[in-house]
């Protein structure tokens, strides 16, 4: 069953309950209201009588109890043998049961061939001055012509409420699901056609409807945002393949013709397939690793010493390369809670893009500031341009293209480390002024266990 039905069947029907409830209320409330007074009435009516008995006892009963007779009732007196002594009616109509004699007082309604009867028994002395029951019998034709038309009346006022509330309801359904349908038809548009659609909102209210829709439109902006990054991601890696393969491919088609005749043929040809095949290599794990998010990188969280962890990747290197690096820290140890492995693969990264990019010595720094701890890598080499520093972290970007080439980099170095950094709820941020300087900084939070 479609939503904009069933919100049809539960406002229809719990509107149709309430009513129901509401007008059996007031039909019940009515009839014993009115039935109630109808009894006093009558009870006062037969007291009236009795006291006209007690004070009138030279009359005949007959023209006694004429006076008091109802115009749609009965009195009868019954003795103490529960036979009728007189009974005075305007019509004939069926009492509430065979005559009884009774010394107590009693009132109510009875029914009888689906008509109502009020009755009130009273102990009075007769004229005789035996002790008899006086009933009197009065028909409520009135009240049942009163409670016919109120029923008509609660049926008429309500399907006047149900009618209007059908269409109401079907409107507000239309209303409410018309940013759902909307969202269907786009999305079975993006479905059919392949492009990335997005809603039409009225900026009229704030509403969930609107605010679902709104997010459903930045949802599709992310979508395609993330579509264009794939593509150029796409664009970009078989682009940085293409080179080595390539090389391999011209090497290999040389190797196949000359190796066998000449020896150096053959040993420059397998040195650049071999060379190449581990740029390729590099790339394609750092492609994979740039594949995963950073909720999947699997960090093994432990105590880490970030002083210490530069000090003695900064020897490795400086032992690996020659370089000069130089520790700028004051503190003696500096801890967060990290994966250190992934740390250090940052701290490589930013370490060896200072190498490439420059030639004198290499700062480090490590401390503590607004409740983070950081560290920092600075060179004085050829900078970056200051249209170029919000591109720096994006896959495949490098600012010297040729140069890059001939250090061996890919531009995802910098990718990594910034999702290894947002894995561990940290930041990086990079300043620089080109033609002097560089500087990389990462934030992390305090030691926290």
């Amino acid at each position: 069953m479609k939503i904009q039905n069933k919100i049809h069947l539960f406002s229809t029907g719990w509107l149709l309950l309430i009513l129901l409830i509401i007008n059996s209320a007031i039909y019940f409330s009515f009839y014993n209201i009115t039935t109630s007074n109808e009894v006093d009435r009558l009870q006062k009516e037969t007291r009236h009588l009795t006291d006209g008995i007690n004070k009138s006892k030279e009359i005949k009963a007959d023209d006694l109890l004429q006076p008091y007779l109802p115009a749609n009732g009965m009195i009868r007196i019954i003795d103490e043998k529960s036979e009728v002594i007189i009974e005075q009616y305007v019509e004939e109509i069926l009492p509430l049961e065979a005559a009884q004699f009774d010394r107590q007082e009693s009132e109510g309604i009875y029914e009888k061939d689906g008509k109502k009867y009020a009755f009130v028994k009273l102990p009075v002395i007769w004229l005789d001055g035996k002790v008899v029951t006086l009933e009197v019998t009065e028909g409520l034709d009135s009240i049942q012509s009163n409670l016919t038309m109120l029923q008509r009346i609660l049926m008429i006022a309500s399907l006047c409420v149900l009618i209007p509330a059908f269409f109401a309801g079907r409107m507000l359904s239309n209303l409410l699901l018309r940013p759902v349908n909307s969202m269907i038809q786009t999305m079975e548009d993006i479905q059919e056609r392949g492009i990335f659609k997005k809603i039409h909102l009225e900026d009229r209210s704030k509403d969930e409807l609107y605010k679902m829709g709104n997010t459903f439109n930045k949802m599709m902006d992310l979508l395609q945002q993330n579509f264009e990054k794939q593509q150029q991601f796409v664009s970009d890696a078989s682009h940085e393949l293409k080179t080595p393969l390539t090389v391999i491919e011209s090497y290999a088609k040389l190797l196949k013709r000359w190796g066998t005749k000449k020896q150096d043929v053959m040993e420059e040809s397998v040195e650049a397939i071999y060379s190449e095949a581990i740029r390729m290599k590099d790339m394609t794990n750092q492609m994979l690793l740039l594949a995963n998010n950073s909720a999947e990188w699997n960090l093994d969280m432990k105590e880490v010493d970030v002083t210490k962890l530069c000090c003695i990747s900064t020897e490795q290197l400086e032992k690996a390369y020659g370089r000069e690096f130089r520790m700028m820290c004051d503190e003696t140890s500096v801890l967060t809670y990290a994966d250190e492995m992934k740390l250090k693969q940052v701290l490589v990264v930013l370490l060896d893009n200072a190498m490439k990019y420059s030639k004198g010595t290499i700062e480090v720094d490590v401390g503590e500031q607004d409740e983070q701890i950081y560290f920092s890598v600075k060179d004085y080499g050829m900078g970056i341009p200051e249209e170029d520093l919000q591109k720096v972290f994006d896959r495949f970007f490098r600012v010297d293209k040729a140069r890059s080439r001939e250090t061996g980099g890919a531009g995802l170095g910098l990718s990594i480390a910034k999702q290894i950094v947002d894995a561990h709820q940290g930041s990086i941020q990079l300043e620089s002024e080109e033609g002097k300087w560089t500087k990389v900084s990462v934030y992390l939070p305090v030691l926290s266990a």
